[in-house]
């Protein structure tokens, strides 16, 4: 694969963004090709590892396609670039997959309303529907939304349903949902506008934990069937 070299904008004064693909925004009908969003993951590690980060670098973020750096007030534009150059370049290795997590899953039923609604709009059974969500092995492209919520790429394309016109006005943690192109679990309670399936009893996000986030980007997934309710 040929991987594009970024483009560079600035947010704020200082805060950059590093554009590698043009479909950069979770929900879109485009995902970055899994090589490319590994590699940006890889690349926000590196940048978080580095021993200059602590004058150069507040946060680093890495969102679908693109990458958020947040320096200093006193860091220079110049240097954040040519490190996170020099990383980049570096990056282009072979580098071993991370471990595959898996988040077993019951479907349907109370905890997953939507699932009717799913397949009237797929025109898939269920059985087929779960099959072919439990099937991929997702790769997290970035945390979002809330503490802890992944946006999960790998959906089978057939499932994909636009995000409700009229949010739900509360989801309950360990959620299992579709919007759009993306899967996700719902790490607290909350409003929200995706497609609930499913639930799991496996805790996301535990603000006294080390680390807080069960998932992180470029981390693998795969949802194991436990149940099917009717």
């Amino acid at each position: 694969m040929s991987i594009p070299e970024p483009s560079i904008s600035y947010v704020t004064e200082s805060a950059i963004l590093l554009r590698f693909n043009e479909h950069d925004h979770p929900g879109t009908e485009m995902q970055p090709d899994p090589a490319l969003q590994i590699r940006i993951c890889q690349l926000a590690l590196a940048l978080r590892s580095h021993p200059d980060n602590a004058r150069l670098l507040q946060e680093v973020v890495p969102g679908p396609g693109n990458l958020l750096l947040v320096m200093h007030r006193d860091a220079i534009a110049e240097q954040v670039l040519q490190q996170a150059e020099s990383l980049w370049l570096d990056s282009d290795q072979p580098q071993a997959a991370s471990s595959l997590i898996e988040i077993p899953v019951s479907y349907g039923g109370k905890h997953g309303a939507d699932l009717p609604q799913l397949a009237r709009h797929t025109g898939l059974d269920i059985d087929e529907i779960i099959s072919r969500h439990s099937a991929p092995e997702y790769l997290v492209q970035c945390l979002g939304f809330m503490a802890g919520f992944a946006y999960l790429g790998g959906l089978h394309p057939s499932l994909a349903i636009p995000r409700k016109k009229t949010p739900a006005a509360s989801i309950p943690a360990g959620a299992v949902a579709i919007g759009g192109h993306y899967t996700g679990i719902y790490p607290a309670a909350t409003p929200g506008g995706w497609h609930i399936i499913g639930h799991t009893q496996v805790s996301l996000f535990d603000p006294q934990g080390n680390p807080p986030c069960l998932l992180k980007p470029g981390d693998r997934l795969r949802f194991v069937p436990v149940g099917v309710s009717s």
